[in-house]
């Protein structure tokens, strides 16, 4: 939540009431699509997409899907709205926060952001994180809420801490890429303190505000502009290179070229890991879900990562000891055996690698 612009009462009561219906999403309407994936008979997405699209019950699942993320957003007190209406109070901020310790935050004005940036509405986010200052305030609200199925948004900060602390205890130079606002990069700073934590991102906006957390939280950490798929890094320089809800916002082939240069940037022995959407439990209804998923919250590469083959795309970067599994929430024994699970849940894949 924003302590410098926080919701008013009535802002707080319309996102309960959006919470609301994301809860009914969750459960109710979640088993009426469910059931009518199970009516269309057939194991292929494809299909049960063109079966199910004739029951009312899928329709409006997939209505609230799409349309309670906008209301979260634009709705009459939604939080891009609320922000919007205090951009230059919020640029302000911003602005002044990146005047202390300067050297903390470096900004590359001349980067040219990927296509697939520029051309999504991320989330349905409108101009994305990159467009302008409040975006970012707007952004660390929404995530710091709820998330898109309910959960709890800051426990898998804490599995993101304790993985780095088992993979690399002893890491001097830690890069964070696409850390947006921040919080993974200050989670690796507590967790290793003894490291030099810099979090990367293509986006200005968040870096600032994540510069800005970092100075009111006293916690030390670099931030930089740049892209995972170029890293500021010479060869053989780093210890743990790690990801927060990165990978399934770029398109296959930027996803390789990022592992590369992982690769390239670590030393010997060196730790990647990412905490992620790729593993989707439910068979072929679970992956007919993640792609409606991707299509209705402008998620468009959440599919295409889900269906590439990450062991084999670490290994023939040049890692080892690949290690692929649902990291968040701890799902049943049903669901670790490839089950549905009971309410509409986006389980988080923890991946973890060593360079060779």
């Amino acid at each position: 939540m924003s302590t410098e612009a926080p919701l008013s009462f009535e802002a707080e009561a319309f996102q309960c009431f959006v919470r609301g219906l994301r809860g009914v999403w969750r459960e109710q309407a979640y088993r009426g699509a469910v059931q009518a994936a199970r009516d269309a008979g057939t194991d292929d997405p494809a299909a049960i997409e063109r079966q199910a699209r004739r029951s009312a019950a899928y329709d409006f699942y997939a209505w609230l899907e799409r349309h309670s993320q906008q209301l979260k957003y634009y709705g009459r007190h939604g939080v891009v709205r609320w922000m919007e209406a205090r951009a230059d109070a919020l640029a302000s901020v911003l602005e002044a926060s990146a005047r202390t310790h300067p050297e903390r935050l470096v900004l590359d004005p001349s980067l040219l952001l990927p296509d697939y940036v520029r051309a999504v509405d991320t989330h349905q986010h409108r101009g994305g994180l990159w467009s302008d200052p409040y975006d970012a305030f707007a952004y660390e609200t929404s995530a710091g809420a709820y998330s898109f199925s309910l959960l709890d948004p800051r426990s898998p900060l804490e599995a993101y801490g304790a993985t780095a602390a088992a993979l690399a205890p002893d890491a001097r130079v830690v890069l964070d890429l696409g850390c947006t606002t921040g919080n993974s990069s200050r989670t690796l700073a507590r967790t290793l303190p003894q490291a030099r934590v810099t979090g990367l991102d293509v986006c200005a906006p968040p870096l600032m505000l994540a510069h800005h957390r970092s100075l009111q939280q006293g916690v030390v950490v670099h931030y930089r502009q740049a892209s995972a798929e170029a890293l500021p890094a010479q060869a053989g320089t780093v210890d743990l290179v790690a990801s927060h809800w990165l990978y399934h916002e770029m398109p296959p082939a930027a996803v390789r070229r990022s592992l590369a240069e992982a690769r390239r940037v670590l030393r010997r022995g060196g730790g990647f890991m990412a905490y992620d959407m790729y593993l989707v439990p439910g068979g072929a209804v679970g992956r007919w879900l993640h792609a409606g998923y991707a299509a209705r919250n402008n998620e468009p590469f959440a599919h295409t990562f889900a269906q590439m083959d990450l062991q084999a795309d670490l290994e023939r970067a040049g890692f080892t000891e690949v290690r692929i599994e649902l990291a968040y929430p701890q799902a049943p024994p049903e669901v670790q055996a490839g089950g549905l699970p009971p309410a509409r849940t986006h389980y988080m894949t923890m991946v973890t690698a060593r360079a060779a």
